[in-house]
């Protein structure tokens, strides 16, 4: 990719913008085992969104946005409800799909709680691997 960023900052200042969102535009296969994974009182789940969940497990392939511990978040998308991934809990699947990233969190409620950053702000939630396709691999 190629292009020009103009900023009112000196030359020697890096420009800030996220170029990585350019990735997630393009669809790309990832390979490995759905597991059901229980609420918890952890990041992870809360990343999730706070109930129960599926990862995909990738075993030691090592990629660039890890959403769960050894492991990407399987949020549902337009294309794959969430009720969907229990069908392939416990089996080998190739998942086509795109990296999402968290988005901030807005409390509903001043009573509720939450988990918070360093800054004071609730953490964010809904990172993940967004799946347009799925298929068991023998």
């Amino acid at each position: 990719m190629s292009g020009y960023v103009f900023t009112k900052s000196q030359l020697s200042q890096t420009p800030s913008i996220n170029m990585e969102v350019q990735k997630s535009n393009s669809l790309i296969y990832l390979t490995g085992t759905v597991i059901e994974k229980p609420w918890s009182k952890s990041a992870e789940s809360w990343i999730a969104g706070n109930s129960n969940y599926y990862v995909l497990d990738l075993g030691d392939l090592k990629i660039e946005k890890l959403s769960a511990e050894e492991a990407v978040i399987l949020p549902a998308s337009e294309a794959i409800a969430f009720e969907t991934f229990a069908e392939y809990v416990e089996k080998t699947v190739e998942a086509k799909g795109e990296y999402v990233d968290s988005k901030p969190y807005q409390p509903k409620s001043a009573y509720e709680s939450y988990p918070m950053g360093m800054d004071g702000r609730a953490l964010p939630r809904g990172a993940g691997f967004k799946v347009y396709e799925i298929r068991v691999l023998n």
